[in-house]
C-alpha cells in the first residue's frame, strides 16, 4: 500500500508521520511518502498512490478541496490532533474517507488504511472475490474455484495488488515500492519473471492470461479470464440467439519536497 502523507503547514514536526503512522509502516507492507501541501496535486497526478494521509491538529478541509476540485479520486484519511463532530462531518461531506486520532493505536489505524484502500477498489470486505478468483487478505491466500493457487509471499502480494487496484494499470515502480517496502528494491525485470511464474500456475486451473500488459506502462488485472464457465457459455448463447433473430447483413517512505530542493530517500 502507497501513502502519500502531507504534513500541514504550521506543524512543527513537518516531514515526520505520526507515530501510530509510523509504527503502522513498521508492522506492515506500507510505503509512505512524504509531502508538503504546495504540489500535491501534481504528485498524485505524476504517480500513483493507494492513499492520501493528511496531518493536521485539526481536520481543516482547504487542501481536501484542493485535491477533489481537481477532480482526483485518490481515497483522503486526515489523522489529526483534535477534532469535533461537526468538523469531522464536514471533512467526510467533502470528500475525505477518513478522520481518525493520533492517538489511535498502530493496529486500528493499519485495519482502517486498508479498509479505505480496499473499499475505493469496489471491495466491501477483507475476502475479494472476482469472478472465479478469491484473494483472502486476513489469511494471505489466493484461490481458483475455492482450489488454492501456490504462490510465493511475494507473488501472493502482487496478485492482492492488483486485485485491491483491478480497475487500473500499475506501473513498475509503484509496484516495486509495494512489495518490497522497507527492503533494498530489486531490478524491475523481477516483476516480470514474478508475472510469468503466476501465469504458469494459473494455467493449472485454465486461467489463461490473468494479467493484461501494457507496454512501458505496466499491468492489470484481467476480470475477464475469471470469468466462470457457465457465464460465458450464457453469453455466448444469448449472441447466438441474437444473431439467428437478426436480419441477415451481407457481407482488448521517499520525501517529496519544493521543486527547488532536493528528493531524499528515507
Amino acid at each position: 500500500m502507497r501513502i502519500l502523507c502531507i504534513g500541514s503547514n504550521t506543524a512543527h514536526d513537518l516531514g515526520r508521520p505520526c507515530t501510530a503512522l509510523t509504527k503502522a509502516a513498521a508492522d506492515g507492507t506500507v510505503a509512505i511518502t512524504l509531502s508538503e501541501p504546495d504540489g500535491v496535486v501534481e504528485t498524485l497526478r505524476r504517480s500513483q498512490y493507494d492513499l492520501v494521509v493528511i496531518q493536521a491538529p485539526t481536520p481543516e478541509t482547504r487542501l481536501l478541496r484542493h485535491i477533489r476540485n481537481s477532480r482526483l479520486s485518490t481515497p483522503i484519511c486526515f489523522i489529526v490532533s483534535t477534532t469535533t463532530p461537526h468538523q469531522t462531518a464536514d471533512a467526510l461531506v467533502l470528500g475525505a474517507d477518513e478522520c481518525v486520532l493520533t492517538s489511535i493505536e498502530p493496529v486500528e489505524l493499519l485495519a482502517r488504511l486498508r479498509a479505505v484502500v480496499r473499499r475505493s477498489g469496489g471491495h466491501d470486505s477483507q475476502t475479494l472475490h472476482i469472478g472465479r478468483l478469491t484473494v483472502d487478505v486476513a489469511t494471505r491466500q489466493a484461490c481458483v474455484d475455492q482450489k488454492l493457487v501456490p504462490l510465493t509471499p511475494k507473488e501472493y502480494d502482487l496478485v492482492e495488488l492488483l486485485a485491491l487496484r483491478k480497475n487500473q494499470f500499475l506501473n513498475k515502480e509503484a509496484v516495486l515500492d509495494s512489495l518490497y517496502t522497507g527492503e533494498d528494491e530489486p531490478h524491475g525485470k523481477v516483476i516480470d519473471v514474478m508475472v510469468c511464474k503466476i501465469r504458469k500456475k494459473m494455467r493449472v486451473f485454465e486461467i489463461s492470461d490473468p494479467f493484461l500488459t501494457l507496454w512501458r506502462t505496466g499491468y492489470r488485472l484481467n476480470e475477464e479470464a475469471f470469468t466462470p464457465t457457465a457465464a460465458i457459455m450464457n453469453a455466448s448463447q444469448g449472441t447466438h440467439a441474437s444473431r439467428e433473430s437478426s436480419i441477415p447483413i451481407r457481407s482488448g517512505i521517499n520525501i517529496i519536497t519544493p521543486q527547488k530542493k532536493l528528493i531524499e530517500t528515507l
